[in-house]
């Protein structure tokens, strides 16, 4: 496979205005007023994409929830600040200050979702009351966590090229090529759905990577634990010699060297200028640039696509649960389609635009499986307080003396902090507060994560990316792979697959699923698939391998009923022709019942 290089370049944007300075403080500030500082969380992103054809600049929003991160920032430690204020004044006291985290514990609950307070890291009214009135206000408590605010929102380093994927390719590709002559073909890739009869071992009506390769996916090369096989130091794999990988520059502005670099990079004749056919600007583009009107673009002309409008702009949002995340194209879908761009939005949270034959990939990615150590810690901790509590509802420090002192040592440490009314009696509910304050924190850190790779065949076909391939995407997946080749070409080849340049935003604590899971999945025989979201309740419970459609194994009902349903006669219930059937039966009951 000839391998095609992408080359992301980020650049920070600022994007949260600082607090405004304060004046002299007479009385407590309304809360809604209060809750507009926002910290300077840099949530805005210029992203360089230097494809096969052409550079493409992408203004990349980043939010949590539909929400800017520094404002969801804010409201965490907004939550935080009037847990900490026991006398509900709008301040922090002198008491009340060393009950609240440190910034090195927010630090250690951004990152690791849990923190224990020590005697020697306390937030001390020293360290918050930056003016010296003996309290602290809310701009100064957001102030106080400049380290922390440093982990909210972070770029990651390029994922390196998955060390076994061209091996996947080609395993599935010989197995797709039926005359063996190195091209697919439309009959020999429609035919892959006959392989359900012979390799779906587990019958779930679905081809799993590992049914179809079965030698190329070990478990334990998903999980990272057979690194030391891979690279003899057992260190990570690292981008090919030459690939350039990502690069964050200060929060302010896209350096002037970008200029430079994009005409070194484009300049096929060596004469410092950029004709149209080599900077693969399209015309609209590259004639608004072109002042001179001589047809190439110096140094000072492209400088002005370097400081003007993005070519694009995206924004990325993260929530909870899968089906909430949002990838979603900002610049008119008309303008971006007379501009050569092609856009496919695969699914709410994952958009997939191509500029000539390079896809980039912008996906909001939530874990199914999150990271972090809280719930487990929790769990461990409310055992302990039931221990100390015996058959009270709350705890007292006496409680915590005695034989037992040193098993109740993290209960001591976190009785006062936790103790919400300090009437010195830790009541079960306030333990729960406490921890469910920090676990607040560990999902408002996010990463976007970057990454120039060559997908493998099974990955161009897992249109969902639920690591199998069900029905509907083996028959349609001739549609989704002769696109990759120019033209009005029948067949497919190797060549055709492209490396493929993805920007991935997730929570800072699933990172690792980025790295381990997104770009090689794999699932196991007989592994319990995550279960749907959408459609009537019927339709989600009669998926069972939860493929987004209901076959007729599947289906609990009559063959006529099944046929009723199935508008398009495919032998698959989709979620749009449940939905329909759904309204048409509530529909009817309205009826019946007005009647």
């Amino acid at each position: 496979m000839t391998r095609t290089l992408a080359t992301l370049v980020l650049f920070g944007l600022a994007a949260a205005g600082a607090a405004a300075p304060r004046g002299p403080e007479v009385a407590p500030a309304p809360r809604a007023a209060a809750s507009k500082v926002l910290p300077p969380v840099a949530d805005e992103q210029e992203v360089v994409i230097y494809t096969q054809s052409r550079p493409v600049r992408v203004r990349l929003s980043t939010r949590l929830a539909g929400k800017p991160i520094a404002e969801m920032w804010s409201d965490k430690l907004r939550a935080a600040f009037e847990f900490f204020d026991r006398d509900k004044d709008g301040f922090l006291s002198a008491a009340e200050s060393p009950n609240t985290f440190s910034d090195t514990g927010v630090q250690q609950m951004l990152q690791n979702g849990f923190y224990q307070p020590t005697p020697q890291d306390r937030a001390t009214i020293d360290r918050l009351d930056n003016d010296g009135d003996g309290k602290v206000s809310f701009a100064e408590y957001v102030a106080y966590y400049r380290g922390s605010t440093a982990f909210v929102f972070r770029s990651q380093p390029v994922v390196a090229e998955n060390p076994t994927g061209a091996a996947v390719t080609e395993a599935l590709f010989k197995l797709m090529d039926a005359n063996g002559d190195g091209k697919l073909t439309r009959t020999e890739v429609n035919g892959v759905e006959r392989l359900l009869a012979t390799r779906d071992t587990d019958e779930d009506e679905c081809l799993a990577q590992s049914e179809l390769a079965p030698g190329l996916t070990d478990p334990r090369l998903i999980r990272g634990q057979v690194q030391i096989q891979l690279q003899p130091n057992g260190q990570q794999p690292q981008p090919p010699a030459g690939d350039q990988t990502v690069v964050t520059y200060e929060v302010g502005r896209v350096p002037g060297t970008l200029t430079q670099q994009v005409i070194k990079r484009y300049d096929k004749d060596g004469d410092f200028d950029l004709k149209r056919d080599e900077v693969g600007f399209d015309e609209p583009t590259f004639s608004k640039l072109d002042r001179d009107g001589n047809r190439k673009l110096d140094g000072e002309e492209l400088d002005h696509w370097r400081t003007g409008p993005a070519d694009l702009e995206v924004e990325l949002s993260l929530a909870g649960n899968a089906a909430d995340c949002v990838a979603r194209l900002k610049t008119d879908a008309k303008d971006v389609a007379a501009r050569g761009f092609v856009v496919k939005q695969v699914e709410p949270g994952r958009l997939i635009l191509r500029c000539g034959r390079q896809p980039i990939e912008f996906w909001s990615y939530a874990a199914v499986v999150g990271g972090g150590r809280q719930p487990a810690l929790k769990t461990q901790y409310q055992y302990l307080f039931t221990q100390a509590a015996k058959d009270k509802d709350h705890v007292m420090e006496k409680d915590l003396n005695g034989p037992n002192a040193v098993q109740f040592q993290f209960l001591r440490t976190l009785f006062e902090p936790a103790d919400a009314n300090g009437d010195a009696k830790l009541t079960r509910a306030e333990f729960d507060a406490y921890f469910d304050l920090q676990d607040s924190f560990r999902n408002v850190a996010l990463s976007l994560t970057p990454a120039v790779q060559t997908p493998t065949l099974f990955q161009l076909l897992d249109e969902n990316r639920d690591g199998r391939l069900g029905v509907r995407e083996l028959r349609t997946a001739w549609d989704r792979l002769i696109v990759l080749e120019p033209g009005s070409a029948e067949e497919v080849t190797r060549n055709a697959i492209l490396p493929t340049v993805s920007l991935r935003l997730s929570r800072s604590l699933d990172r690792f699923a980025i790295n381990q899971q997104v770009d090689f999945r794999f699932q196991q025989p007989n592994q319990m698939p995550q279960v749907p979201q959408k459609g009537p309740v019927w339709f989600r419970k009669m998926d069972r391998n939860a493929d987004g459609d209901v076959s007729r194994s599947e289906f609990l009902g009559t063959k006529a009923e099944f046929d009723a349903i199935d508008g398009d006669k495919d032998d698959l219930i989709s979620l749009a022709e449940a939905e329909t059937f759904d309204a048409a039966a509530r529909a009817k009951e309205g009826d019946e019942a007005k009647k």
